[in-house]
């Protein structure tokens, strides 16, 4: 039984527990505690807490119980604590109040994917967070096909998470502090051949075909693909006419024209049209989904990926073609000056480099 006691030496105003442990050993160790009857809390939490080490049940979610149980005793309060789910999700919808409203999402979608990484685990005490849980999820992001750039942003951004959680005083340390961050030049993006490009159309459904075909062929961004309406295509001119994402935040949205390649022309004429109306999306389903997050594009492209048994990262046919990078940037839309609508003259100079581009469906 545990029992407590004053210091013999009388240097001490805090009171000494007596007890003994699991395997049987005997401690005399300080309470910190002044009052008796605090001290009586933690001494008894001591001695609980070796019985269910000697009976084996001594878990780390118990030990945390244990924690807890003496603060609120003997403090008459409840210890300030949460469980990894609970905090997170609370800590975004904090942010949700205080930063824009892309920066909540793109936090609360690498929030959301630690907690599936945790699994079990993410029901668990906030302070049972190990800096190797965090580096278990980078490296799951690289494994995934991200960017090193993309896994960094995900350290960073438990960092500022598990931070706020320091400062409350509710852990120690911040985990997330003591994981590297990967060197974000390290990983060169190759781009598909060829054979890859149609092995993924021959593993995607109608609408990712289109969106493979859009990637491949004009270099268009996922979420850029996933946004055409019927209205950005002018059949007419042959084009391709859209604003492009990394633009929508300026003053002044550029719209930009892209001649069309004949593979995305005839998958486009072989499209079903639902309805008359021109803003009604090229690709119904996947305009519905974000581009990143557990569910979103980017990740379903990558089960795309590994479906067609593809490994490299994805590019653009355009490089392959031959297509010089200060034209393929243009045609993507990467170039800050594009004209809101090209002359018969340029926009066949770059129907000309397009053209290079053999087709991708056809031997």
């Amino acid at each position: 039984m545990a029992s407590l006691h004053r210091d013999p030496r009388g240097k001490s105003p805090f009171w000494y527990c007596a007890f003994t442990d699991a395997d049987d050993s005997r401690h005399f160790k300080s309470t910190k505690e002044v009052l008796r009857k605090k001290a009586q809390v933690v001494c008894d939490g001591w001695q609980r807490a070796t019985e269910l080490a000697r009976r084996g049940l001594l878990t780390q979610v118990q030990a945390l119980k244990v924690v807890s149980e003496i603060y609120e005793r003997a403090n008459q309060e409840p210890l300030n604590s949460a469980d990894t789910t609970t905090f997170l999700r609370e800590w975004i919808a904090s942010k949700g109040l205080v930063t824009a409203k892309s920066t909540a999402r793109r936090y609360g979608d690498v929030i959301e994917a630690f907690l599936a990484h945790l699994g079990s685990k993410a029901a668990r005490n906030l302070s049972a967070v190990a800096p190797a849980d965090i580096a278990t999820f980078r490296d799951a992001c690289i494994n995934a096909g991200k960017a090193n750039k993309t896994a960094n942003m995900a350290v960073k951004t438990l960092r500022i998470a598990f931070n706020t959680a320091r400062r409350r005083g509710m852990i120690l340390s911040n985990p997330a502090e003591a994981v590297e961050t990967l060197p974000e030049n390290s990983v060169t993006r190759d781009v598909f051949t060829r054979e890859q490009i149609q092995a993924l159309l021959a593993a995607a459904d109608v609408e990712w075909r289109g969106m493979i075909l859009l990637g491949a062929c004009h270099g268009l961004r996922i979420g850029d693909a996933a946004g055409l309406t019927w209205a950005n295509l002018d059949m007419e001119r042959r084009t391709i006419r859209y604003s492009p994402q990394k633009d929508r935040k300026t003053a002044r949205r550029k719209e930009l024209e892209v001649p069309m390649h004949k593979d995305v022309e005839e998958y486009v004429l072989s499209l079903p049209l639902h309805n008359n109306k021109p803003d009604a999306p090229l690709f119904p389903k996947l305009s519905r989904k974000k581009a990143s997050g557990r569910n979103g594009l980017s990740e379903t492209f990558v089960g795309l990926l590994k479906k067609a048994g593809v490994v490299r990262d994805p590019g653009s046919a355009m490089a392959n073609a031959g297509v010089s990078k200060e034209r393929r940037m243009k045609l993507a839309g990467h170039k800050s000056d594009v004209h809101d609508r090209y002359t018969h003259h340029e926009l066949e100079a770059l129907r000309s480099d397009v053209d290079k581009i053999p087709s991708l469906v056809k031997e």
